[in-house]
């Protein structure tokens, strides 16, 4: 799998408490219409393109093509399936030419678009500062935040800027002004340069302050919570002080009764009996209230147990310790093969039980220490690829595409960027097959040499999708590439070209970011999922010939889920997630059985089956929903406004689902790993959560794409950096180790009889003991 994230969440944006992890995504941010036969219609789908043509001049900076669709009849604030318009695209990529020249021809500068509820000024935000004058001194709203922003970073210039506008409201003025000279001493030039600002304004004298002391103080302190997004404020050395979900704390500014500010942001407290319960950041629009967490330690104040040496030595637990019936996982075939048929192994489980694969190593490298028994073997892999390792038998199999000349590298970590990465070289789309005993190349095959059709993100490749296979075949998607059947012996089988398959950002698709979805194998077919720019589709394809045996079409925006099928009786269900809806399919025919709305705008999470219920979940904020299914689901099974449960729905929550990492049910349990290494532990039956905490090593924070793993007792959870952190399964949360790979890690891992296949940026490595 793969993933990326957005520029910015536009809830926080206006007061600078901008929390942002990793990738966005989504469908088609064009209204388009299907031409019918008749003069009227084909005048439509001439307006249509005309719009499509002036959203796309505007993203180019195509001044030109701007005016030519404005001549011939193009409505300036012509607006998108969401409700944007060129102004929104031209502020958002920094064409501040165009902007001028939209506005003068009398676009909207407060124009509002229907799905994150932004106006051209959020896009400029991020971006150029002249761009926003522009739109301020054109009727734009928000000076009066822009100003307050500007203040508190010490941008003296911008601040005259936004005042010069006349839009600043008096009373921000005063506001800004007192926050200036209350701030503790800091830089005195760049504070004389602020309140020069203020000089000659008809300003009332600042209002003095009652000093508070560090006792008065203490009614503020505590941790205020709203969803996942918490804060701690304490008295330090007689200030107090706020930190953002666990980060480092700012002094806050006094401005008034209970009313303090960071970093230009109003910060209010509600007082009783001399004690805060509860704090409200920003204002207007841009308020978010957080009540005081009177539960128990959470995430970040919990600490783990860490387990020595000799109880970290893989056994299968009892039941009533974690959860685990060894007999009955034993017993299902499916977790105890050797074989990793696809992504997530067999099942999109990801459990591997009965292996003993090892839980303590280290490579070379890592603090100079020699590499340990436990790494076998370590093989480079060229080119970029972002597909995890497939196991049948004897052989590994994965994908990559390769260039010549220097690859480009990934950029893992925490943060927020929707643009795509600039690379028009041609690639080859390789699959490789490897021995799983010794790591060597056994055979390689080049599918297609193209320039990539579509662009990459900087957390994604040409190679993402994992391949599938059932030990005879051997099938590689590569999205608008194709899809690809070798037979285990490298010899091409069939090909299929299934067209332009575009997977980016649904509201601007400038901004792609790769396709995602990997194939599966069920039987007699291939099944792929392709939710992509325009016409998203399911299809089945015969396993031997390739021939399409049934087509879908969803009503769907890009999504990079991995599909699963599984069988409930004499039914094989197809189940998918989504954006606009998860659905269940029956793969003999693709006939609609069930489906469900409410879910993330990106939806990566592939679902499974664990004790005969159905799990999904997706997790870009704020969204993030986890639902547990019945099998017998029949028809639109969508819950009602505020209620967490119905026939077909045994338990959901609305916060907890992870962005990229798939969940694992293993055991009684269901464990979610978010981007930020909180893991969260849930009852699999009821719901009922069991534990919340964040993962944490010695070197700095960690981020996760690749999704976690199970064998024998222990969770496996693959940071970016390459570090793996071992966890015992069960109702405690207890680190049994944090092992070192030495290289980014975005795949999920495979295991096959006790050794954890790891691909990293450039390898492929086995870790496992000699036997």
């Amino acid at each position: 799998m793969i993933f990326l994230k957005t520029r910015v969440e536009c809830s926080w944006l206006m007061f600078g408490f901008v929390q942002v992890g990793l990738l966005l995504a989504m469908g088609t941010s064009c209204a388009t219409a299907t031409a019918q036969d008749g003069g009227a219609n084909d005048e439509k789908s001439s307006q249509t393109k005309s719009q499509d043509s002036i959203w796309q001049a505007a993203r180019d900076g195509n001044l030109e093509a701007i005016k030519a669709e404005l001549e011939s009849g193009v409505d300036v604030d012509a607006k998108t399936e969401y409700g944007a318009t060129a102004l929104f695209f031209a502020c958002d990529r920094g064409h501040e030419d165009v902007v001028k020249f939209l506005l003068e021809q009398g676009a909207d500068p407060n124009a509002r678009d229907t799905f994150y509820k932004a106006t051209p000024m959020t896009w400029a935000q991020s971006g150029d500062q002249k761009i926003v004058l522009l739109l301020l001194a054109n009727g734009g709203d928000g000076a009066d935040a822009i100003f307050t922003k500007a203040i508190a970073s010490g941008d003296a210039d911008y601040a005259k800027g936004v005042l010069e506008t006349g839009k600043v409201s008096k009373e921000v003025l005063v506001k800004a002004r007192d926050s200036v000279l209350r701030e503790p001493a800091g830089e005195q030039e760049k504070q004389a340069a602020l309140m020069a600002i203020f000089n000659d304004l008809d300003l009332p004298e600042p209002v003095e302050l009652p000093k508070l002391t560090a006792e008065m103080l203490k009614r503020y302190e505590g941790r205020f919570k709203s969803g996942r997004m918490f804060v701690e404020v304490e008295v330090v050395d007689g200030e107090l002080k706020m930190g953002f979900s666990g980060g480092k704390k700012t002094s806050l500014v006094h401005v008034g009764k209970n009313e303090f500010t960071i970093r230009g942001t109003e910060i209010r407290f509600e007082v009783e009996q001399n004690a805060a319960t509860s704090v409200t950041l920003g204002s207007g629009e841009s308020k978010n209230k957080l009540a005081r967490d009177t539960g128990t330690p959470d995430a970040e104040e919990a600490q783990p147990k860490i387990a020595d040496a000799e109880t970290s030595k893989p056994s299968l637990p009892s039941a009533g310790n974690a959860g685990l019936n060894s007999d009955s996982l034993r017993a299902d075939r499916s977790v105890a093969s050797p074989n990793w048929p696809g992504f997530r192994g067999n099942g999109a489980r990801g459990i591997a039980e009965g292996q003993n694969p090892p839980t303590r190593w280290h490579v070379e490298g890592q603090n100079g220490e020699k590499p340990n028994e436990k790494l076998k073997w370590k093989t480079p892999v060229a080119g970029l690829g972002l597909s995890c390792p497939t196991i049948w038998g004897d052989y590994v199999y994965l994908t990559s595409a390769v260039s010549d000349g220097e690859n480009e590298g990934l950029k893992i970590g925490l943060y927020g960027d929707v643009d795509s990465v600039d690379d028009d070289r041609e690639y080859e789309f390789k699959l490789l097959c490897y021995s799983k005993l010794s790591g060597d190349l056994v055979w390689e095959r080049t599918a297609n040499k193209a320039k990539p059709a579509v662009k990459r993100h900087a957390k994604s490749s040409y190679a993402n999708p994992t391949v599938a296979t059932d030990g005879d075949h051997v099938v590689a998607f590569f999205g608008t590439e194709g899809l690809f059947c070798y037979s285990s012996n490298g010899d091409l089988i069939w090909k299929k070209d299934l067209g332009f398959l575009d997977s980016g950002w649904f509201y601007d698709p400038g901004y792609q970011w790769g396709f995602g979805s990997s194939p599966l194998i069920y039987n007699d077919r291939v099944v792929v999922q392709c939710d992509i720019q325009g016409q998203s589709f399911i299809a089945a394809f015969d396993l031997k010939t390739g021939k399409e045996i049934w087509r879908t079409d969803r009503d769907e925006i890009p999504t990079w889920s991995t599909p699963t099928v599984h069988e409930f009786g004499e039914t094989a269900m197809l189940i998918t997630n989504g954006t606009k809806s998860a659905r269940g399919y029956d793969v003999a025919d693709g006939k609609l059985l069930w489906s469900l709305k409410g879910h993330s705008e990106i939806v990566v999470p592939t679902p499974f089956v664990a004790h005969d219920l159905i799990f999904l979940a997706s997790g870009y904020s704020p969204i993030q929903p986890i639902y547990a299914i019945k099998p017998e689901a029949r028809g639109d099974i969508s819950l009602e406004d505020n209620t967490l449960t119905n026939a077909s729905i045994p338990w959901s929550v609305k916060r907890g689902g992870p962005y990229m990492p798939s969940p694992i049910v293993y055991g009684d349990y269901l464990y979610c790993c978010a981007n930020n290494g909180i893991l969260t532990c849930y009852v699999a039956k009821t719901g009922e959560q069991v534990y919340k905490n964040r993962v944490k090593a010695s070197g700095g924070g960690l981020s996760f794409t690749a999704s976690p793993i199970a064998a024998d007792g222990h969770l496996y959870l693959t940071a970016e950096d390459g570090r793996v952190i071992v966890v015992k399964a069960g109702s405690e949360y207890e680190i049994v180790s944090v092992n070192e790979c030495g290289e980014s890690i975005l795949a999920t891992p495979a295991v096959s009889e006790g050794t954890i296949f790891f691909r990293t940026q450039d390898s492929l490595m086995a870790i496992g003991s000699e036997d």
